[in-house]
C-alpha cells in the first residue's frame, strides 16, 4: 500500500494526530481540512513564503504512549498546494531512520538522523512556548513551572515592577488557560498598571487565542488607544495583534479602523502586522482597498512584499487580484501596482 501523503502515513501507522499552523499564529487545522490539503484537494490555508510551517502531534491510543511532535516546513507550489513529492520524500526519510513504527523508542543516533531531515524546522523559542502551553491545556496536562509566578503577577501579589524574573512560558500558559483560574478577570484588572515589557509579552501570547472574552477585548482596545495617544506605538501595534484571533472580530475591526486615522500609517511594522496577523479583516474589500492605498502612499517599498504575502492566502486571493483591476484608485496605488509588473524598485 502506497504512502504518498502525511495523513496516509499517520493513518497506516495507526496514529491519531492533531495539526497546527505555526507560520502566522499558532492555530489548529481540522484533521478533515488537513487531509484535503495533504491530498492536494485544497490549498494550504496559511502560507508564508511558499511554505507551510506545521506542528503535527501524534500518538497511539492502544499503546498508551506519550505524544510525539514533528515540526515541518513543507514547500508549496504556485497554487499553494503542498507538494506530494516533498511529503513522499519526508516519509521515505522517516521510514529509513526508524521504520514504520512512528512511536517506537528511538536511539540518539536515530534522533540525529530525524533532526537532519531537510523538511524539519526548529520553531522560535516563543512559538515553541505557545505551542507547548496550548498542548498542555488541550490535553489536560499541568502547566509549566513558570505558570504560578505569572498568575501571582497578574493577581497583584507580585509588585508590577518585578516582572524580570517571569518566564515567557508562564505568559504562554496563562494565555492558553484563559477559561481557568479566573485568568481573564486577573488580566483585565492588571491591564491598566502593566509596564511595557510584560504587556508586550502578554500580547504575543494572546494573539494565538480565540476565546478572549468580549470584556477583555474591550479593555485591550482601550489600552491600544491610550498607548497610541501616549506615543507608545510599538505597544499599540502589539495590542492590535493581541486580539487578531479573538472571536469578537467586530471589535478588532473597530480598533483597526481607528488606527487607520492615526500616525501608524507611517509605521512599517503596522502594515506587516495587519498582513501577518489580521489578514482575516482584509476580507472586507473596502478595508482591503484602504490598506493597499495607505501602503502605496506611505510605505511603497513594502508594497511588493506584502502584496505577494496576501495574494498567496487562498481566502484572500481573488479579492487581492480584484484590486489590480479597480479603475478608481490613487496615483500612488497605480504606481505601486505598475511597479509590481515592471519589476522596478519603488522610490520610497
Amino acid at each position: 500500500m502506497s504512502m504518498n501523503t502525511l495523513t496516509d502515513f499517520l493513518e497506516q501507522a495507526q496514529c491519531q494526530f492533531r495539526v497546527y499552523d505555526l507560520g502566522r499564529i499558532v492555530q489548529k487545522i481540522d484533521n478533515s481540512e488537513f487531509q484535503k490539503v495533504a491530498n492536494n484537494e485544497q490549498a494550504y490555508p496559511y502560507p508564508i513564503q511558499q511554505h507551510a510551517f506545521l506542528a503535527i502531534t501524534f500518538w497511539q491510543v492502544a499503546a498508551q504512549k506519550e505524544h510525539f511532535v514533528w515540526f515541518l516546513k513543507m514547500p508549496l507550489d504556485e497554487q499553494g498546494l503542498m507538494k506530494i513529492t516533498a511529503q513522499t520524500s519526508f516519509i521515505r526519510m522517516v521510514v529509513e531512520a526508524m521504520g514504520e513504527n512512528l512511536t517506537a523508542d528511538v536511539s540518539d543516533k536515530t534522533q540525529e538522523r530525524l533532526a537532519s531531515n531537510p523538511f524539519v524546522f526548529k520553531p522560535s523559542a516563543e512559538k515553541l512556548a505557545i505551542f507547548n502551553a496550548n498542548m498542555n491545556s488541550v490535553f489536560v496536562r499541568p502547566a509549566s513551572s513558570f505558570y504560578p509566578a505569572v498568575q501571582a503577577y497578574f493577581s497583584g501579589s507580585i509588585d508590577n515592577q518585578d516582572w524580570q524574573t517571569l518566564g515567557f512560558q508562564g505568559f504562554a500558559d496563562i494565555a492558553a488557560r484563559l477559561d481557568y483560574d479566573d485568568n481573564q478577570k486577573k488580566i483585565i484588572a492588571a491591564l491598566p498598571t502593566l509596564t511595557e515589557q510584560p504587556l508586550q509579552t502578554l500580547c504575543l501570547c494572546l494573539e494565538n487565542q480565540t476565546n478572549i472574552s468580549t470584556e477583555l477585548v474591550e479593555k485591550i482596545t482601550e489600552q491600544a488607544k491610550q498607548r497610541l495617544h501616549n506615543g507608545q506605538t510599538t505597544t499599540a501595534i502589539l495590542l492590535l495583534r493581541a486580539i487578531a484571533n479573538a472571536n469578537a472580530q467586530g471589535l478588532t475591526k473597530q480598533l483597526l479602523e481607528t488606527q487607520f486615522s492615526s500616525e501608524l500609517l507611517h509605521n512599517a511594522d503596522w502594515y506587516i502586522t495587519i498582513a501577518g496577523r489580521c489578514w482575516t479583516q482584509l476580507q472586507d474589500e473596502t478595508l482591503l482597498n484602504r490598506y493597499f492605498e495607505a501602503l502605496a502612499t506611505h510605505q511603497q517599498a513594502l508594497f511588493p512584499q506584502l502584496f505577494a504575502d496576501l495574494v498567496a492566502i487562498p481566502s484572500l486571493r481573488e479579492k487581492v487580484l480584484k484590486q489590480l483591476r479597480l479603475t478608481a484608485r490613487s496615483p500612488a496605488l497605480s504606481q505601486a501596482i505598475g511597479l509590481l509588473f515592471s519589476g522596478l524598485k519603488p522610490t520610497n
